[in-house]
């Protein structure tokens, strides 16, 4: 090859080079602000967030070195496999341009709202009342074992356990008093349509507003099912 066209070679290589570092250098990229201002909106407007008016929801910050190609469409948002919608969670976001892309993005949400915590020490066995209670602010974010917001879900139930001063009632603590003891005679009330036929039986198991427990008719001595409905009665529906 002669001096010149080997020269002409070297140059043409050094332009292509450059070329392809020009077009990499100039390539758009997405905006960091763009992907977290779509995973805070994703979850403001998720089913189990948007109620909430007293809320705080804080979204990760990217990584400053990660970068990606222009989204040509919309952003993709979901929640990622096995996140929860409140407290530490994880959002996924997805780009289906002709270059696509993904990526997860951890946020933290708190929600807000008043919750049932005891207005005094109730002993195990308490039923409550409503003056046993009082609501306070919480994040419920925080509370896995659940909560209580309305005072009629507590008025009447029966602690588990002693509970203290400004515990939180969760329903794993509480339960249905019982209205029927085992071994004590009942009222049978067996129902037909329009017609009832009432007959002692007695109960071969405790039993709460709704359970259903067997009881012996004390006149034929057959055991049957039947439903608690109030103190010391039992319902069979034929």
């Amino acid at each position: 090859m002669n001096p010149k066209a080997h020269l002409l070679t070297i140059l043409l290589s050094s332009l292509l080079v450059y070329s392809g570092f020009s077009k990499a250098g100039s390539e758009k990229l997405h905006s960091h602000t763009d992907i977290v201002q779509a995973v805070q909106q994703f979850l403001e407007n998720h089913q189990a967030i948007a109620d909430y008016k007293d809320r705080d929801i804080q979204v990760g910050h990217l990584d400053p070195r990660l970068s990606l190609t222009q989204c040509s469409e919309p952003l993709k948002t979901y929640l990622a496999p096995g996140a929860r919608t409140l407290g530490k969670t994880t959002v996924g976001v997805r780009c289906q341009s002709p270059k696509p892309w993904a990526l997860y993005v951890p946020a933290q949400v708190n929600l807000y709202q008043e919750v049932y915590q005891t207005a005094d020490n109730l002993a195990k066995g308490h039923i409550i009342r409503e003056s046993d209670i009082s609501l306070i602010k919480q994040n419920i974010s925080r509370l896995n074992r659940g909560y209580f917001t309305e005072k009629q879900q507590l008025v009447g139930k029966q602690t588990k356990r002693r509970l203290t001063l400004g515990k939180i009632i969760n329903p794993y603590q509480v339960k249905a008093p019982l209205l029927i003891k085992r071994g004590e005679q009942v009222e049978l009330i067996a129902k037909s349509g329009l017609y009832a036929v009432r007959m002692s039986g007695k109960a071969m198991m405790d039993g709460a507003r709704g359970d259903r427990i067997r009881v012996k008719n004390l006149s034929s001595q057959r055991i049957i099912e039947g439903t608690v409905t109030q103190a010391g009665q039992v319902t069979v529906l034929n």
